[in-house]
């Protein structure tokens, strides 16, 4: 059987508009699950830092994919 790579579909069809896409536009960047784990981490302590709010499509969007990436990474 194929491996899927469940984190990769979930970047593809993230259902975002514009806006709630650039505030989470890093993730989008990742190379592999750690790395997209790693990067959601980082999206949430730049915009704490800086005070600016997730939207809220943006942090489903940022669940669903750590959802993926830990699966992914449990089937290695």
């Amino acid at each position: 059987m194929r491996k899927q790579i469940r984190y990769k579909i979930t970047l593809d069809k993230n259902g975002l508009n514009d806006y709630e896409a650039s505030v989470v536009s890093y993730v989008f960047e990742s190379k592999s699950p750690q790395d997209a784990l790693r990067r959601i981490d980082a999206v949430y302590e730049r915009c704490e830092k800086i005070g600016k709010r997730i939207p809220y499509n943006s942090k489903l969007f940022l669940e669903a994919l750590a959802i993926s990436a830990e699966a992914d990474i449990g089937n290695v």
